[in-house]
């Protein structure tokens, strides 16, 4: 956890009455602290090439924060991916491509920082804790067509895909049904963020990952590239074609591995 100017942090600012809000982190005396952090790991992040370990540094990060400080510091790196700094990006693309890393923070902690969070009116921050839901790990097979954050009908979930609500947007990602995600992906309310954010899910119903390698304008975006094809359960007609699109340095992160090319 970041530390305050004046000395280390509560071992539990969450229960600690004493202990700075999310308001304090991210514009009082100790917002300085914050950013010196969250600059530490977008630093170390560019640093690191290996795919593995980008993820044990961002998941270690991660798993240092509690309460007020982490719902702060994701707020941050919101903050500033929005206004353009590339090595921020850098960290939420690992966070995109990796949608499980809260599930392995303590549930109670999750919970607790997803309140902290609508409390801030941070909904974005809150949604990024939606994917750490208790719950078993299901082959593509079992991963039903419906909506695990919005027990609503297919017809209601088709017709949301065109809302402004960002509340609402924020379940309808987690959709299993590729109808209503292709609606979703001509939402002018979605981001690049929310696009690999269902491409990099597992497992992944192959109709969801068909529907947004074809899209006209996801579909050109290196990091949807990227997401599609380091996804196992993309179809390998679909990975063959974007693994040769990607990187030198990515490929060999590809679901399927590309043909030795000489160089």
């Amino acid at each position: 956890m970041p530390a305050p100017p004046d000395g280390p942090a509560p071992a539990d600012s969450a229960a600690d009455p004493l202990a700075p809000a999310v308001a304090d982190w991210l514009r009082g005396d100790w917002h300085e602290a914050l950013v010196q952090s969250l600059g530490e790991l977008e630093r170390h992040l560019e640093a690191v090439r290996e795919r593995p370990m980008r993820r044990t540094v961002v998941c270690d990060a991660l798993l240092s924060l509690q309460g007020p400080a982490l719902v702060a510091f994701l707020a941050l790196l919101l903050e500033r991916s929005a206004a353009g700094n590339g090595r921020a990006r850098a960290v939420l693309q690992e966070l995109a491509l990796e949608p499980h890393v809260f599930a392995e923070m303590p549930y109670d902690r999750v919970t607790e920082a997803y309140r902290l969070a609508r409390q801030s009116d941070l909904d974005a921050v809150a949604e990024m804790f939606l994917s750490a839901r208790a719950q078993s790990n299901p082959t593509v097979d079992e991963a039903f067509t419906g909506n695990d954050h919005l027990d609503l009908p297919l017809g209601i979930r088709r017709s949301a895909a065109r809302t402004q609500d960002r509340f609402l947007l924020d379940r309808l990602v987690h959709d299993h049904d590729h109808r209503v995600i292709a609606l979703l992906l001509d939402n002018p309310r979605v981001v690049e963020r929310d696009v690999v954010r269902i491409a990099a899910m597992r497992p992944q119903r192959p109709e969801v990952l068909e529907v947004i390698a074809r899209h006209r304008r996801w579909s050109s975006r290196y990091p949807v590239r990227k997401a599609l094809a380091c996804n196992p359960y993309t179809p390998q007609p679909i990975a063959r074609r974007l693994v040769p699109t990607l990187l030198k340095q990515d490929r060999r992160h590809a679901a399927i591995q590309p043909e030795e090319d000489g160089g």
